[in-house]
């Protein structure tokens, strides 16, 4: 029962959310519902296609699983780039992926081994994508199909074809400066390092590391405090962007939670006696990231964020005080590396 469940919620997903008028189409086979293992494979695979920016455009199910011939006719019918079928074979153990590439003509059939455990509809879901990737390695970017193959589309692959074939890095490094503006005490500049892992086309988590932060100061009757300034957040940025090939931005809201750790150090005229003190905050972030990829594995990175600091900290000069430390406009400019 529990796999069923899983099985109605994937497909209640895929129908409670709103449909986009992607210009890439998928036409996915939809396998009889009794077959529960390859029923529930089809939603995971429908779903993660949908994931890469593509229209899934599901096949109802026959009595029997549609022929090469036949499943490229139905794929130019829907003008799908490219078409999936899931079976059965006769053993019952495996099942056969039939993969239609009208990109580059190509049809591929493989017979998979069926994993019992519960995780075995993932697994072939993940396989059928992994084929269908590595049938439209073929071509290059932009490279239009040779004219004697037959039944290939007559125009270049599109873009967000081209970005899935080529199936993008998952790490990305990036260096540069970090500046921190706080209305009481000014600005703060310094080097920054940062991370992020690719979880799909849409989701990045990763590290974002500043510091020593130094130029703040809050100036009192008597003197100065000097304020150094460092800070640790973890991240989670979302990429709103569409799939392209070539030079193409990446960009979306992004959260950050973590720590912020703030040095003040007294600068005063006698008869007062500077001090130094250092203190540990929680921090969070909110904002707006975007990459500009030059190249395919590097990019220039801007980041503008809104950071708030718990609890907040007051900085005293003799008897100045500063107003407390609420909100700070936190701005970074970083190259990448993505591998």
């Amino acid at each position: 029962m529990g796999q069923r469940a899983r099985t109605l919620l994937v497909l209640l997903l895929l129908l409670a959310c709103p449909r986009l008028a992607w210009a890439q189409r998928v036409l996915v086979v939809r396998p009889p519902p009794r077959d529960a293992t390859l029923f529930e494979a089809f939603g995971r695979l429908s779903a993660e296609l949908e994931l890469q920016s593509f229209e899934v455009i599901a096949l109802g199910s026959a009595a029997r699983p549609p022929g090469a011939e036949e499943l490229e006719r139905k794929a130019q019918e829907s003008e799908a780039f490219a078409a999936v079928a899931l079976s059965r074979d006769g053993s019952g153990t495996a099942a056969e992926v039939c993969i239609v590439d009208r990109v580059t003509g190509k049809t591929t059939t493989r017979r998979l081994l069926i994993d019992p455990s519960s995780d075995g509809p993932m697994l072939l879901a993940v396989r059928a994508v992994d084929l269908l990737r590595a049938s439209l390695l073929e071509l290059g970017s932009g490279e239009a199909p040779a004219r004697d193959v037959l039944g290939v589309e007559a125009q270049p692959p599109a873009p967000e074809v081209l970005r899935f074939s080529q199936k993008p890095p998952r790490f990305h490094l990036r260096t540069g400066g970090l500046v921190l503006f706080t209305p009481p005490i000014g600005g703060g500049a310094g080097a920054q390092i940062g991370a992020h892992y690719r979880v799909d086309e849409s989701l990045r988590l990763g590290l974002l590391l500043g510091g020593p932060l130094f130029g703040a100061e809050f100036r009192g009757g008597g003197g100065a405090a000097q304020v150094r300034q460092e800070l640790a957040l973890l991240r989670a940025s979302w990429n709103l962007a569409p799939a392209a090939a070539g030079p193409h931005w990446e960009w979306g809201p992004l959260l950050g939670i973590g720590a912020y750790h703030l040095q003040a150090t007294g600068d005063v005229t006698l008869p007062l006696v500077g001090r130094s003190e250092g203190f540990f905050f929680f921090a969070a972030d909110v904002g707006l990231s975007a990459q500009f990829f030059f190249l395919p594995s590097v990019s220039l990175g801007f980041e503008l964020t809104c950071l708030t600091l718990l609890p907040r900290p007051v900085i005293a000069v003799d008897e100045a005080r500063s107003a407390p430390l609420i909100a700070q406009s936190l701005g970074a400019l970083s190259l990448g590396v993505a591998f």
